[in-house]
């Protein structure tokens, strides 16, 4: 009973350090790419729209080259800085209620003005993806 303790122990600590990863730019051109829409505003600020699967059975800008069954798409994570927004797909180990597909990415209250958009992976290099107009 003991050993099974600690086996369960062992594993809630391993799934917490891999619960959220934010991942690579090549992770999401493997499973299939990233598309954002154009801002829209909400009671407490603005959300960009996104499509992107995190399970590789999708096309969204080109094919997806691997399949990851076990995977979910925690959040879309989005930092504002000037006029970029830098988003980042933060995935998680599958489990119930969780989905492959990405939700919007909340960015909070912006000026009115045009946003280039990019993807910023953990190794800090970024990918324009498209300019937005927010509030405009």
């Amino acid at each position: 009973m003991i050993r099974l303790c600690t086996f369960i122990v062992f594993l809630l600590a391993a799934s917490s350090s891999i619960a959220a990863e934010s991942r690579s730019w090549s992770f999401v051109q493997s499973i299939g790419g990233i598309a954002v829409g154009q801002p829209t505003k909400v009671a407490n600020g603005w959300l960009l729209p996104v499509r992107a699967d995190v399970s590789g059975l999708q096309k969204i800008t080109l094919k997806p080259t691997a399949l990851n069954s076990g995977l979910t798409c925690n959040a879309v994570n989005a930092n504002v800085e000037g006029q970029v927004i830098s988003i980042a797909i933060s995935t998680s180990i599958a489990g119930s209620g969780r989905n492959s597909l990405c939700p919007a990415a909340q960015l909070g209250q912006l000026k009115p003005d045009t946003y280039a958009v990019v993807y910023r992976g953990p190794d800090g290099q970024t990918t324009q993806l498209r300019n937005v107009a927010v509030g405009l």
